[in-house]
């Protein structure tokens, strides 16, 4: 392919996806690599093109860096099936990573806590919190590790001497990033190991390990050594229990060992970043209209981004729900609205599997909690497509007495009576040829969300004739429904001409994707990543009308911090959202407690378009 692209045209079309700070710093380092000069109108090298392939392909994938590459290159508009290739991969990517995180989190058997290169703490699994007890409050997100370890201290659970000498003996380790182990030894006896590891860009892991069989075994091992002689027949049998011990002990520790790194691998401060920025790109393109099929075409992307981010955070809200950290929220529940979402979601996939896909609506209204619920039977329906490609899958309802009966069929090869009763069990997977496997954990998710949504799940299957798995749900009233979000949201698609909005974020990519989206909206942006550049959009005398900060960004700053400064700047005249992945309820009180709305993220595009459009109709009163 000969290249027809100046270095100035493939910078921008490099900066369209990556940011344009970091693609000149890309192409800065290959000048000094090659030590040449790139002049802004010669023609592109391929060498030139090579690079900046390679660090498209870093963000989204090899095969989507040339589809994006080799459009620029035949001087052509990029179709709209190479974008939603694009999507799908960084989506597959992403879905990768996050899959492996939340499978190793809450089934590692040591305990895990991570903290932020702020030493704040962002994570952490059930066991950590069994092997310390800890007082209710102290651990949550955001809570500076110093005071966890104070706490330890006082327990004497960081050996004798004065609590804050030890506070500051290992916080200067976590500074320095010094990998470190050491032990514990609580007044019971038990000891624990703990293993500390600094992460790739800062942060830090620690591992708690319960070690008590170890040092039993040491001291057994000792005190028979000490009387061998004498004693050598008697205890005989005991050590070679205590060898027995010391054997599965070893294999345990080399299976947890193996867990963590899989942990480790999955860990990501970034994590939401890349699906986020895809989300706000897609939402343009629904947003540019060039034809009805490519509308339709840019609305499945849409929808697929929305249901990994539902799939992500449903994952996390689910391992809260296990560790009863959060309780379901009951409403009354249109079924039609359920199962829409699915015929959308799964109808685009079975197509592409050559699915047999039916769906028979209801409109009867049920009491539950539409994402957990929806999150159950996403998962039957994934092992339906799983186990029986190109067969026949139907998602329906069916009446039984007070109740009914959600119901998912297929015509697959259905499962062994002896396996039945393991086919909910984490980690567990039909033995099927051809079959595309997962983590084995669908199903048990599922069975966890009917245990707290209080919905029996069912299960029936005939061996090559195929499966059911239902869930039965109480019936609602129909009076108690809540207006639907198209009549609340009557004004989705008003113009916002006009409108004036700051956006502050400290990764350029999101900035660069809210920036897009916005102008299609007509609104009239300005952009900033920190305290000082936004006093500087503010200089001119530029008012906005709302101004949407991220709530953690570099150096420590926060988007409350700047909001409140901008508040007093320029008074109330201005509508301050912040933007956070924080579900904490606590933080979001306290900004509601300000003055300020806040938005989760993934920013859903209909959720901040409708604050938008308020803040316009109180701009014209």
């Amino acid at each position: 392919m000969n290249a027809s692209i100046t270095v100035m045209e493939l910078e921008t079309l490099a900066a369209r996806f990556v940011g344009r700070k970091r693609i000149q710093q890309a192409f800065t380092q290959f000048s000094q690599q090659q030590q040449c000069q790139l002049l802004a109108d010669q023609q592109a090298s391929p060498a030139i093109i090579l690079h900046t392939e390679k660090v498209l392909a870093s963000v989204f994938g090899e095969v989507s860096a040339k589809l994006v590459l080799t459009s620029a290159l035949q001087n052509r508009d990029m179709k709209l099936e190479d974008v939603a290739t694009i999507v799908d991969e960084a989506s597959a990517m992403f879905d990768f990573s996050r899959g492996l995180l939340q499978g190793a989190i809450e089934h590692i058997s040591q305990g895990i806590a991570v903290v932020d290169k702020q030493l704040r703490l962002v994570a952490w699994n059930q066991r950590y919190l069994e092997l310390f007890s800890f007082p209710v409050g102290l651990i949550k997100v955001g809570r500076p590790i110093a005071e966890v370890i104070h706490y330890n201290a006082e327990q004497g659970l960081c050996g004798e001497g004065d609590p804050e000498l030890h506070v500051a003996k290992r916080v200067q380790h976590l500074q320095q990033g010094t990998a470190h182990t050491s032990s514990r030894v609580r007044a019971d006896g038990q000891v624990i190991e703990v293993q500390g590891n600094p992460m790739p860009g800062g942060g830090f892991v620690m591992s708690f390990s319960d070690i008590t069989v170890f040092r039993q075994a040491e001291a057994a091992l000792k005190e028979s050594n000490d009387h061998l002689e004498e004693r050598v027949k008697k205890r005989t049998q005991q050590l070679e229990q205590l060898n027995q011990q010391l054997v599965v002990a070893t294999q345990q520790a080399e299976s947890q060992a193996r867990s963590k790194s899989r942990f480790l691998a999955a860990v990501s401060h970034d994590l939401m970043q890349p699906l986020n920025a895809a989300r706000l790109f897609s939402s343009a393109l629904v947003e540019m209209n060039e034809g009805q099929q490519s509308a339709r075409l840019a609305a499945h992307i849409t929808s697929a981004l929305g249901a990994a981010e539902d799939l992500i955070g449903d994952l996390l809200d689910v391992s809260r729900l296990q560790a009863g950290k959060l309780a379901a929220h009951m409403a009354p529940v249109r079924v039609s609205d359920v199962l829409s979402v699915l015929q959308a979601e799964f109808g685009v996939l079975a197509k592409q599997q050559q699915i047999d896909f039916k769906v028979v609506m209801s409109n009867a209204v049920i009491l539950s909690d539409i994402k957990l619920l929806r999150r159950a039977l996403q998962n039957f329906l994934t092992n339906a497509f799983r186990y029986n490609p190109k067969g026949r899958v139907l998602l329906g309802v069916r009446r039984r007495g007070e109740q009914l009966l959600i119901e998912v069929w297929d015509n697959g090869p259905g499962i062994p009576i002896e396996q039945q009763a393991d086919i909910f069990d984490e980690f567990t997977r039909m033995d099927q040829t051809g079959a595309e496997h997962g983590l084995g954990l669908g199903l048990a998710i599922a069975r966890g969300i009917s245990r707290v949504l209080d919905h029996p799940l069912g299960l029936r299957s005939w061996p090559q004739q195929g499966t059911v798995f239902s869930l039965a749900v109480g019936r609602s009233s129909p009076s108690t429904l809540s207006l639907p979000t198209s009549l609340l949201s009557h004004s989705a698609g008003a113009s916002l001409a006009g409108l004036k909005v700051l956006c502050i974020d400290n990764e350029s990519d999101i900035l660069v994707a809210m920036k897009t989206l916005l102008e299609q909206w007509h609104c009239e942006v300005r952009i900033a990543e920190n305290k000082a550049q936004t006093m500087q959009r503010l200089i001119d005398g530029w008012q906005p009308d709302v101004i949407l900060s991220d709530y953690h960004l570099a150096k420590q700053q926060t988007g409350l911090e700047i909001l409140q400064l901008c508040r007093s700047q320029l008074g109330l005249h201005f509508k301050g959202v912040v933007i956070s992945a924080d579900r904490l309820t606590d933080n979001q009180a306290i900004i509601r407690q300000q003055g300020f709305g806040f938005l989760s993220k993934p920013v859903k595009p209909l959720k901040l378009r409708s604050i938008l459009n308020n803040c316009l109709l109180t701009k014209k009163q």
